[in-house]
């Protein structure tokens, strides 16, 4: 593609003056001057096409990587083709768009060039063309060409370390999830000794025990419970380039699932994805970022469906969590959010002001008065809230619910 610049107007306009003075007063040196000026602005035009022509692009890019991090991503170019390639241009949009100058290219020479990009959105990030631009030698035009380049990127959403949080950290359980009286099982608490049966493994062999009594003598451990907690993540809506309230409402499931896997909580995600309910369930550390990582934006269910339809999801729950931002969509969520409680025991809501994010406005938001009204109609139904803003350090929100939250 070939795209001329003012620059070859003003040659060609300057040969054209050259030529009529040059005509009227007989003056052969300025129809030199006239000739030189648009055999440039003709080069210029033709060459470009050839600087690009035969110039390839090689990609290495990292697998794996978190959003909002510098990453590393090196080009090779190089010139199969005859001739010099001069004033190129490689503008690459993986990751996020860079752009790139690249030395003069002999036959057969080739350049490798580093770069350090920001992971600017979750997500995969699939094998881009790059494109190859010259106006060598004249700047009169510009020569355009799209290269294919290999590298594909898997962004996972950034996860934030929260450290003490009220919300995983006091999360309580049901009554008929926890026992009066301790029961054996295998968990770490230690319950007591006693005598050793077959099938039980000599690592718990209490062996101070068995020498003071004369029989083998094993510890008994106390059954263990998991407090598990569901994260619903609002796929409905999305809207922005990069750092979007969807991105945000990912990072924050994120941020709150390895922490509480830290602590020795259960897991389960939940969001709407191709108009249907999706849960992951007992997923490693790494399958949950891949799922937060892919889930796409426009899942086809608002909100309030998707909590209407938890249902069997909520089974063995001890706290939901639920990652909205605040589209006008969700203006009426208090009611179906404030039953919960009476399914699933505490529930809290990170609200994601989208109008604090840059947005092209795709999805209508809530004003600043109604995002206070949303959230005082939460709050008034025993609903934990808290405001979550572009900007805003995740562990502090998370540390202040509403209304003490600023």
């Amino acid at each position: 593609m070939l795209r001329p610049r003012r620059r070859i107007a003003a040659l060609v306009l300057g040969a054209a003056l050259l030529f009529t003075v040059g005509t009227s007063v007989q003056a052969g040196w300025l129809l030199v001057l006239s000739s030189i000026l648009l055999g440039a602005a003709i080069a210029g035009l033709l060459l470009p096409l050839r600087m690009v022509r035969g110039v390839k692009v090689q990609r290495r890019a990292p697998e794996e990587a978190f959003q909002g991090e510098l990453v590393s991503v090196e080009l090779t170019v190089s010139n199969s083709g005859r001739g010099m390639r001069l004033g190129l241009e490689i503008q690459d949009p993986h990751l996020s768009r860079t752009r790139i100058l690249v030395p003069p290219l002999g036959p057969g020479d080739r350049a490798v060039i580093g770069t350090t990009r920001k992971a600017a959105r979750r997500g995969s990030q699939e094998a881009t063309a790059a494109s190859v631009r010259s106006a060598a030698p004249f700047g009169v035009a510009q020569a355009r060409r799209s290269v294919a380049a290999a590298g594909r990127t898997l962004v996972y959403p950034a996860v934030i370390e929260l450290g003490w949080v009220p919300l995983i950290d006091l999360a309580p359980t049901h009554d008929s999830a926890m026992h009066t009286a301790p029961r054996r099982g295998t968990g770490p608490e230690y319950l007591g000794i006693r005598e050793y049966r077959t099938g039980d493994s000599m690592r718990h062999v209490h062996w101070p025990s068995t020498a003071r009594l004369g029989q083998v003598m094993v510890r008994e451990f106390e059954q263990e419970h998991t407090r598990r907690l569901a994260i619903v993540v609002d796929t409905w809506a999305d809207a922005g380039e990069e750092d979007t309230p969807l991105d945000a409402a990912c990072s924050v499931a994120a941020s709150v699932a390895f922490a509480a896997l830290g602590r020795g909580h259960g897991i389960r995600l939940v969001a709407g994805r191709g108009g249907s309910l999706d849960a992951l369930i007992r997923a490693e550390p790494r399958g949950m970022l891949a799922w937060l990582a892919d889930l796409p934006a426009f899942g086809g269910i608002p909100l309030a469906n998707v909590v209407a339809q938890l249902g069997g999801h909520l089974r063995g729950i001890h706290t939901v969590l639920l990652a909205v931002p605040t589209w006008r969509a969700n203006a009426g969520i208090a009611d179906v959010v404030g039953a919960l409680r009476s399914e699933a025991g505490p529930v809290a809501v990170v609200m994601i002001e989208s109008h604090t994010f840059p947005s092209d406005r795709r999805a209508p938001v809530l004003s600043p008065s109604e995002i206070d009204r949303l959230a005082a109609d939460l709050a008034s139904r025993g609903v934990t809230v808290y405001r979550l803003r572009s900007g805003l350090d995740l562990a502090e929100c998370l540390r202040q619910p509403f209304p003490l939250a600023s």
